[in-house]
């Protein structure tokens, strides 16, 4: 055993491996390194709109292939991304608050209208006057002072990170069911074949009992016994290969694609390897706390609810408002009494308001709402951060005691195998009773299964503990 190795530097070998196995467009949707505002960009603004893509019948696929299926594929996935989509375009209409707004505006109109007027001049003491108007221009508009603009950008990058590392969560989650499924059907795929080893071990057995009765060296009984246990055999068997077939189309069903047993998966390897050295529990929990994407979303909502309070106690400022227009109005009026001349001329205006609300009974309420936001927020990251601790303890426990039963099952199957030989060979001279080599046979039976329940188990827990450090499984 190597001193200078550690369940973490494992962890990120692994999630390094699979990353790196990955496809590009796969790697893309990932988002696996999420710490600023343009991570979050490139993140979610790039990710492309994938259709879903379809088993291949003729190809064996290894567990990054079927999470890479199952990231494009899986429809949490899409929705995770289209809300961090979302929060991305939100953030880039709060920064366009700090832009002018430039419109153009053109109008045409004709008015009749009376206008008084004195009767020396009018002799009726009002005149008609019919005026159409034709003008085009430009308009300006401008926040020269606005203090609540800083803090609603403030949040809403807040929210564009949150987003960004919400998705990323959701693709962990997603590779973690994946993996979880996967490594099920390794399981049972293992069951599978200990079962045809008990049945070739069952049939041997009863071979050599059919040896012995017809050497008159056994009795009937016995015979029978060794029989049913082959009858007992081929019905785990059937059981074993229908659990197969549907932990397939458990998979299938989380990749995305129809609900499948078609499906080619490599055969069942040995096992993790167990020769590593445990490191610290307090690392890892450290690991999770830097890393993980919900409690790092958990942190970016509490910056949002304190930006907001700020946007509440912005409410008691000032702000300041630039406008100004310019074009160009042609006009040509008439009148039933005397002339008006006709005008095409350049007419512009400029503007500068100030508003300051001395007095508005909602402030109070809003502020101490937005305060009450801000707790819940913060008392919202620590049951985060518990509950992420928890989870590496409970992981970290598991994945000790799989390796430790890891061991314990390869000693119970070598035990028993030696049992059983020595058990049937007496058999065979006539020292041992056929009940005492079923009762070696069925704790063979039981070894085996135990050595393939231990070796997934040590799979499960190491996905598992991954899952709760905040990495790919």
């Amino acid at each position: 055993m190597k001193p200078d190795v550690s369940i973490t530097g494992l962890l990120i070998a692994a999630g390094a491996l699979l990353w790196c196995s990955a496809p590009a467009a796969a790697q893309h949707l990932s988002c696996t390194a999420v710490t600023n505002v343009r991570d979050a960009a490139q993140c979610i603004g790039n990710a492309p709109a994938l259709p879903v893509q379809e088993l291949k019948h003729d190809h064996t696929y290894t567990l990054p292939e079927l999470i890479d299926l199952a990231e494009s594929n899986s429809p949490e996935g899409r929705i995770a991304w289209a809300r961090a989509k979302t929060s991305l375009e939100q953030a880039g209409i709060a920064r366009a608050s700090y832009l002018p707004v430039l419109a153009f505006a053109a109008q045409g109109s004709d008015v009749r209208a009376i206008v008084p007027f004195p009767k020396p001049l009018a002799p009726r003491g009002y005149v008609t006057v019919e005026q159409p108007v034709a003008a085009a221009q430009m308009e300006l508009e401008y926040t020269l002072l606005n203090f609540a603009r800083g803090p609603k950008l403030e949040a809403a990058k807040a929210t564009e990170l949150a987003g960004a590392l919400t998705l990323s969560r959701t693709h962990q989650q997603i590779a973690y069911n994946v993996a979880t499924l996967y490594y099920r059907e390794q399981l049972e795929a293992g069951r599978l074949s200990a079962a045809k080893t008990i049945l070739q071990d069952a049939e041997t057995l009863r071979d050599n009992a059919q040896s012995q009765f017809d050497n008159g060296r056994t009795t009937l009984p016995d015979l029978q016994n060794a029989q049913a246990g082959v009858a007992e055999a081929r019905f785990s068997l059937a059981a074993a290969e229908g659990a197969v077939k549907k932990a397939k189309i458990a998979l299938t069903e989380a990749v995305g694609v129809e609900p499948s047993a078609e499906i080619e998966l490599p055969v069942q390897a040995d096992g993790v390897s167990s020769d590593v050295v445990d490191s610290k529990v307090e690392e890892l929990i450290q690991a999770a706390w830097s890393s993980r994407p919900d409690l790092l979303a958990r942190a970016q909502a509490l910056k949002r609810a304190q930006q907001n309070t700020r946007v509440a106690h912005a409410a008691y400022l000032p702000s300041a408002r630039l406008a100004g227009t310019g074009g160009q109005t042609a006009t040509w009026p008439t009148a039933d009494y005397g002339q008006l001349g006709y005008a095409n001329v350049t007419t512009w205006s400029a503007a500068v308001s100030l508003k300051w609300e001395i007095f508005n009974g909602a402030r109070k309420h809003e502020v101490a709402a937005s305060l009450a936001e801000q707790r819940a927020a913060a008392e919202e990251q620590r049951a985060t951060k518990d509950r992420v601790t928890r989870e590496v303890w409970q992981s970290y426990v598991d994945y000790q005691t799989a390796e430790e039963q890891q061991k314990a099952a390869q000693s119970f199957l070598s035990s028993s195998q030696i049992s059983y030989d020595s058990s049937l060979d007496a058999f065979r001279y006539g020292v041992r009773s056929l009940v005492d080599v079923v009762q070696a046979e069925k704790q063979l039976a039981q070894a085996r299964l135990a050595v393939v329940d231990a070796n997934a188990q040590v799979a499960l827990s190491a996905a598992a503990l991954n899952f709760a450090v905040g990495a790919r499984p």
